[in-house]
């Protein structure tokens, strides 16, 4: 009796290590498909061919696989410019394509090991690929995401200081680029650049905060002049500014927008101001234009910056209004 049960014990883990040993093979033929994907990726950017959305077959239960992640992150280190840029793309594909809030309607990167990867490999060297490496890392991420690259966003800076790189250290807040931003900013290069002004600003310049702010204030009577006036405080992205910008959000002001058929084609200046929210909070899919389709929707929007800014509206919120037709002043 005893042998026969030795036997049976015998025959259950002989088949347990043939399971093992099966899951084991396919989980390793899954890594090298997938790392097989990647680099039929990057053979095709090699020969010229463009990325193209969405990305296949990079994927392991519908996360990025780490195997292609660490083809392309090898590729993006050292590749020509073009492959690089090719490479960025892919990345911040995968990494909306595996986001829950993507079918939210936001559009944020928040994939750790890509984030990584755009930060460290995407920015090796000052071509288009460091160039949309910045563009997706400042658009998609949110500040606190950003802020752990602090030291490779200044050594970027430093390395080449563009517009996109003061941006995004204003993004990031990166405390470490504060003292080289006051260096370059003396030079006749960059005294004047606007970029370099917001990222100062987002740095704890209240000089400069003032003077984007005293625009911005004196703007609130033209749709135009208010949306514009938005763009840099949505940059800076500094209690004051994201404050100024949230109290707009009952603005009844419209911007002129190209239109066909009759009258005026215009939108609400609402939509520039979650514009400038949603900068900074990526996140937050009560922000997006493309989720406001109901005037419950802004009340939603209001709720946000009554909790996070205090913002207290006093006016009544105008008419809903995303898009619209003014008619035409009828002349006698």
């Amino acid at each position: 009796m005893i042998e026969v049960m030795i036997i049976r014990i015998a025959a259950i883990l002989m088949l347990v290590n043939v399971l093992v040993a099966q899951e084991s093979g396919c989980n390793k033929n899954k890594r090298t498909n997938m790392s097989t994907t990647a680099q039929e990726y990057v053979a095709a950017f090699k020969r010229g061919e463009d990325f193209v959305s969405p990305a296949k077959g990079v994927f392991s239960g519908g996360q990025p696989d780490e195997a292609a992640l660490q083809v392309l992150g090898r590729e993006l280190a050292t590749a020509e410019p073009a492959v690089r840029e090719n490479i960025v793309h892919l990345l911040v594909d995968m990494g909306r394509l595996c986001d829950p809030l993507t079918k939210q309607g936001a559009d944020v990167l928040r994939h750790p090991r890509i984030l990584e990867l755009l930060a460290t490999g995407g920015l090796a060297k000052p071509d288009l690929g460091r160039e949309a490496a910045m563009d997706a890392l400042r658009k998609l991420a949110t500040p606190r995401d950003l802020q752990r690259f602090d030291t490779a966003f200044t050594n970027a800076l430093a390395e080449e200081p563009t517009s996109e790189a003061f941006l995004l250290v204003a993004k990031a807040k990166s405390q470490k680029a504060k003292d080289l931003i006051e260096r370059l900013i003396k030079l006749p290069k960059w005294e004047n650049m606007e970029a370099a002004r917001i990222a100062r600003a987002a740095l704890g310049s209240t000089e400069d905060e003032d003077k984007f702010l005293e625009k911005a204030a004196a703007s609130t009577d033209s749709g135009t002049a208010l949306a514009e006036a938005i763009g840099p405080l949505a940059l800076m992205g500094t209690e004051r500014s994201l404050k100024f910008i949230a109290e707009q959000l009952r603005s009844p002001l419209t911007i002129e927008i190209p239109g066909h058929g009759p009258g005026k084609s215009v939108k609400s200046v609402r939509l520039n101001v979650l514009d400038g929210l949603l900068y900074n909070f990526p996140q937050e899919p009560v922000l997006y234009p493309n989720n406001i389709n109901r005037d419950e929707d802004y009340r939603a929007a209001e709720r946000f910056c009554s909790a996070n800014f205090g913002t207290v509206y006093k006016d009544p919120p105008p008419p809903y209004l995303k898009f619209g037709n003014v008619p035409e002043p009828i002349r006698g």
